[in-house]
């Protein structure tokens, strides 16, 4: 599998995804967009800091995401117990 061109901060790198080269395309300008973002309204101003502040950000809306997910899945469950209940009367 080759790479592809990807600029993150300035900084040139070559990506893999097993998803292709338009999906590595499109999560780094994701990442791009989210370090111009907090540059642009922190004070941290070294480039490791700014990652973390992405990181965490990223990790916030994945764990927003995951406990929203349950709650839906928790929701279809519980409605399809109700349908079965109703069915088998």
């Amino acid at each position: 599998m080759k790479g592809v061109n990807v600029e993150i901060m300035g900084q040139s790198l070559i990506v893999m995804s097993d998803s292709g080269d338009e999906w590595a395309k499109t999560l780094a300008a994701t990442v791009d967009e989210k370090i111009s973002y907090i540059r642009a309204n922190s004070r941290a101003v070294n480039s490791v800091s700014v990652a973390i502040l992405a990181a965490l950000n990223f990790a916030d809306e994945l764990e927003r995401l995951k406990r929203d997910h349950q709650a839906l899945i928790d929701q279809i469950e519980a409605l399809n117990r109700r349908l079965s209940v109703a069915m088998d009367s």
